[in-house]
């Protein structure tokens, strides 16, 4: 199995947000050529970047808003991450550095470590594949709940919307699934599950 990078993805038309919202939601794509009508299946995790709607993310804004994509649309990725771009005096520096020297050599600079080989990454990754994680029973009744206390925390505040929906509950039933393959555990715990909250 694959995965689907999408770059520039607020920039997407409405024709294709409906054909990727298949995908993304069913796993399935539609396909209508020379009269056959089919569906097949699209099971590949979808990786997609977009840009801030107005060149850099507003955190008094929702992801939604400085996504400018439809809250429906985001709620299918079981996570979201803000890259920040914040003023800092010592990250800038170093960042100008990096910049003017690979303009300067056409070539990064020196890490200062050393990397993993692909060979050990790939190693890595067909035995996290092995796995067969799963929540166990305890922890099931731990994150149903954590859900419902967010769920009525939310409906007391006064937020125009709640963002707290039964796919957020299944996207860390998932991510409690998987976190522990991570770390080559076949089985999550509590721990693992108030991070991926």
């Amino acid at each position: 199995m694959g995965i689907c990078a999408i770059d520039e993805f607020d920039k997407m038309d409405e024709l294709d947000c409906t054909a990727i919202h298949e995908v993304i939601e069913q796993q399935t794509i539609s396909i209508a050529k020379a009269g056959i009508t089919t569906s097949l299946n699209a099971r590949t995790p979808v990786l997609a970047a977009a840009n801030p709607a107005w060149g850099r993310n507003d955190l008094r804004r929702t992801p939604a808003e400085n996504i400018n994509l439809p809250l429906a649309f985001l709620s299918r990725f079981d996570l979201l991450w803000l890259i920040l771009d914040r003023a800092d005096m010592d990250s800038d520096l170093e960042m100008a550095r990096h910049v003017v020297y690979f303009h300067q050599n056409k070539e990064s600079p020196a890490l200062g470590f050393t990397p993993l080989e692909p060979s050990v990454i790939r190693a890595y990754i067909s035995a996290v594949r092995r796995l067969s994680p799963s929540v166990p029973q305890e922890l099931e009744e731990y994150i149903a709940s954590a859900y419902s206390s967010i769920r009525q925390e939310e409906a007391k505040s006064n937020a125009p919307h709640s963002y707290t929906t039964v796919r957020t509950l299944l996207s860390i039933l998932r991510i409690s699934a998987v976190s522990p393959a991570f770390h080559l555990y076949e089985c999550g715990s509590v721990n693992v599950c108030c991070l991926s909250q």
